[in-house]
């Protein structure tokens, strides 16, 4: 079903893929320090 979406529609596809990949950036930027501790080898 999710298949038959992206072959028939790959511009919806792409926007999609584009959405997720700057919704990832966007979320990363905003992580709390705490999220990210550092780490001393």
């Amino acid at each position: 079903m999710i298949s038959e979406f992206c072959i028939r529609r790959p511009v919806a596809t792409l926007l999609m893929s584009f959405a997720l990949i700057l919704g990832g950036i966007f979320a990363y930027k905003f992580l709390p320090v705490a999220a990210l501790p550092s780490a001393e080898f």
